[in-house]
């Protein structure tokens, strides 16, 4: 871990002074997995390997992820920012999806559970100084299954989120590099999500790197592994 972290800082120091205005003008929209109060602009894309938005106007961003696509999870969310300036924003928000979970007692040939997944949230951005900013909200998840089905029945997942508390931490070093942290606790699926890790801005490049993990059932560690392109229409 000491290693990981000193290769991350030797990055960050490396990245060209001709990026140090990669994120002024542009707060970031989800922390390492956290989503912040801020919203991209009017007529901004946000486009990386899989997840895919646009400001539809100053306020409001829709959004999805191509990539869960090709496994058949169809998926779409949209994002409103009712407050949003240098120091404070509030945006509620939500998503839907339609995803196969594993039942707890099922086995590998009938076990798997095809859900609707509803997701209102609210999320909370604050600064706290002038290099760091705190990132808190919740999300509530609603899901239903032909089959009636209970979420309860049903296996954890890495990528699954029921309904969960959460914050976070955003801490600029430079405003081309951004250390991040985020926690946060599941009810539906009775785990702790937590993480940490790095995200460096270009002047429309993005790259964040961290790892996290999951409490609930035997314990999932994942990558959180970004990049994308962030610019005017």
């Amino acid at each position: 871990m000491k290693c990981m972290m000193a290769v991350l800082l030797l990055v960050a120091m490396s990245v060209p002074a001709w990026a140090e205005n990669g994120f002024e003008g542009r707060p970031i929209t989800n922390n390492l997995f956290v989503p912040t109060g801020y919203t991209l602009h009017r007529g901004e894309f946000a486009i990386g390997i899989g997840p895919v938005a646009f400001g539809i106007s100053e306020n409001l961003q829709l959004e999805t992820n191509i990539l869960l696509w090709l496994f058949q999870v169809y998926n779409a969310g949209a994002k409103i920012s009712l407050v949003k300036n240098d120091d404070n924003a509030f945006a509620v928000g939500a998503g839907v999806a339609r995803l196969d979970l594993d039942l707890a007692d099922g086995d590998d040939d009938d076990g798997s559970i095809e859900f609707t997944a509803v997701s209102p949230f609210a999320s909370l951005s604050h600064r706290i100084s002038p290099s760091t900013l705190l990132h808190a909200g919740a999300r509530y998840s609603y899901f239903s299954s032909e089959e009636d089905n209970d979420i309860e029945d049903v296996d954890a997942t890495a990528t699954a989120e029921g309904t969960s508390v959460f914050g976070g931490i955003e801490y600029s070093m430079s405003n081309r590099t951004k250390f991040v942290a985020d926690g946060g606790y599941d009810i539906d699926f009775e785990g702790t999500r937590f993480g940490g890790g790095v995200i460096f801005g270009w002047t429309t490049f993005r790259l964040k790197l961290g790892v996290s993990y999951f409490t609930a059932g035997d314990g999932f560690v994942f990558p959180n592994i970004g990049l994308w392109w962030r610019f005017k229409g």
